[in-house]
């Protein structure tokens, strides 16, 4: 009989061990708390438009690469994909002066040196450095073709010469970083691009994906990877229940068989998934592929039971910081040809939140597909930042008032559209209000720790928070997520998948080695009676 596993929660790490799994010859059964599938890795459609919640670029459009081989093996590349390559990676503009990451990281370092030569050691050291790693991302995406032609040394070299450029940003965040630039339009460039705590070598990590061809965008975005992996999973023959959003998992002691006996005795085991609607499901094993936080302060109580991630969770406001969004779409009656991708300007103060932020980053979606909006039209959106701070003010707003806390939403949405037309007054009457969604919308629909949807802001200490997909304690409970391995995001979250999958059968093995031995020793001891 096949063994059976029940997965918590239909995401990218679901849906991949899923995959893996059903592959591997279990049975296997998704069940997801929504009525969709894809966790954050999501989109939906408001009148007739298509709002895209998680995808700017797609890790591993590059053939070779280890990620690029994922996706194709979840069925998310397949031949018919097709990758859209934008002119660049970020534009930002401070009074007037317009500054762009370029996919030729040389035309970027041109722009830069001409707006502000005083920089040219800073703007030097920048893209020397991610020339070097794009070259690696290069090198790693054709390894079958480049084998007979570049040496061993030559790669070592290559990645010697990175890990010594890249060390000069080891441990410098984005907003130190940009402190060191005298051009102010440098500056917002830089913290345009994500949160100021972030190492400053991420952003030079992910231009040079992103110059090298391994960052593009799928046409289609989060909508069509999302379809992609249910349908991978689907015809793999994997079970899909929604609405089921599961309440506790029950613990039981375990007599262990004599035979089955290892070295470490593991006395506990998932007998059960009690789910909100009452029913319960027993599976062989339990993956837990949702929030971490909400697995052990929720679905195991157990404080033994707690990993080492989960005192990071609880206990990680200087060393550990997260952060989330509030998003605000738009419809337009247009293109909006104005903005080819992503850009960043200078605002009158709008508060968000705990925070005041005096610059929006508009990004046109249009170039994700005809899907996106009717023809001729478009959808732009704009994101700000929130940290824990705003996840509790919205939290609270949401519970005290739900009207107050849908007229604040509407103010900011409001105010944003008002200086989106201040800079592009023939907009005028064209541009609506979508939808828009808080922090605390995140930790509604995927019970998301603290409104995050990403994992902890990647700092010097944060590389170190990483766990295995097993649960201390309890033998057929594992996890998978994006929160286990760094950095993090839709690749880790699939790799989780694969490797809880790994794990489970590394599980099954050892007692076929054992049982081997002893049929061995007895067949020994029938031939030398025999003799």
């Amino acid at each position: 009989m096949k063994k059976t596993i029940a997965i918590i929660g239909g995401g990218v790490a679901g849906l991949s061990t899923g995959i893996y799994a059903q592959r591997a010859g279990y049975e296997t059964i998704i069940y997801e708390k929504n009525t969709v599938l894809g966790g954050s890795l999501s989109g939906w459609y408001r009148n007739g438009y298509a709002i895209d919640n998680c995808v700017h670029w797609l890790t591993g459009t590059s053939d070779g690469t280890a990620t690029n081989i994922l996706w194709k093996e979840l069925g998310v590349l397949t031949e018919e994909s097709r990758i859209v390559q934008r002119p660049y990676l970020l534009s930002s503009e401070t009074d007037g002066v317009r500054v762009t990451l370029w996919r030729d990281p040389e035309k970027t370092r041109e722009e830069m040196l001409a707006i502000s030569p005083e920089d040219a050691t800073e703007i030097n050291l920048f893209i020397d450095c991610v020339k070097v790693a794009t070259g690696i991302v290069a090198n790693l995406s054709s390894i079958p073709k480049i084998a007979k032609t570049v040496s061993e040394s030559e790669t070592v070299l290559s990645h010697f010469e990175f890990a010594r450029r890249a060390v000069l940003y080891m441990g410098l965040n984005i907003e130190q970083w940009a402190a060191r630039f005298k051009s102010e339009a440098i500056r917002n460039l830089l913290l345009d691009f994500t949160a100021k705590e972030y190492e400053s070598y991420w952003l030079i990590v992910v231009y040079s994906f992103f110059a090298g061809g391994n960052a593009d965008l799928l046409e289609g975005g989060s909508i069509k990877i999302a379809d992609s992996l249910v349908k991978t999973y689907l015809e793999a023959g994997g079970q899909i229940k929604t609405n089921m959003a599961a309440k506790q998992i029950c613990i039981r002691k375990r007599r262990i068989p004599r035979i089955e006996r290892k070295a470490k005795i593991k006395t506990k085991y998932a007998e059960t998934i009690i789910f909100e609607n009452g029913e319960e499901v027993e599976a062989d094993y339990i993956v837990c592929a949702c929030d971490i936080k909400y697995v052990f302060s929720k679905l195991i109580k157990r404080k033994k039971h707690k990993s080492k991630i989960i005192r990071y969770i609880f206990d990680h406001e200087k060393e550990f910081p997260m952060y989330s969004a509030f998003h605000v779409a738009y419809s337009v009656d247009g293109l909006f040809e104005e903005i080819d991708d992503s850009l960043g300007f200078d605002c009158k103060p709008i508060e968000v939140g705990m925070q005041v932020y005096d610059r929006i980053i508009v990004k046109n979606y249009r170039m994700y597909g005809d899907y996106i909006a009717p023809e001729g039209k478009t959808v732009i959106q704009c994101m700000f930042l929130q940290y824990e701070k705003d996840f509790r003010f919205w939290k609270k707003l949401y519970k005290a008032n739900n009207g107050r806390y849908r007229q604040m939403k509407k103010n900011i949405a409001d105010a944003v559209l008002g200086e989106i037309l201040n800079k592009y007054p023939q907009y005028e009457g064209k541009i609506e209000v979508l939808d828009t969604w808080t922090p605390y919308s995140y930790a509604r629909r995927n019970n998301d720790t603290n409104g995050a949807f990403m994992r902890f802001i990647t700092t010097a200490i944060s590389r170190q928070a990483t766990i295995a997909p097993e649960v201390k304690g309890v033998d057929n409970i594992l996890l998978a997520s994006h929160w286990l391995k760094y950095p993090g995001g839709l690749p880790m979250a699939a790799f989780t998948g694969k490797a809880v999958v790994d794990a489970i059968e590394e599980k099954e093995k050892p007692l076929i080695p054992f049982i081997g031995e002893i049929t061995d020793k007895i067949a020994g001891v029938i031939d030398k009676k025999a003799e």
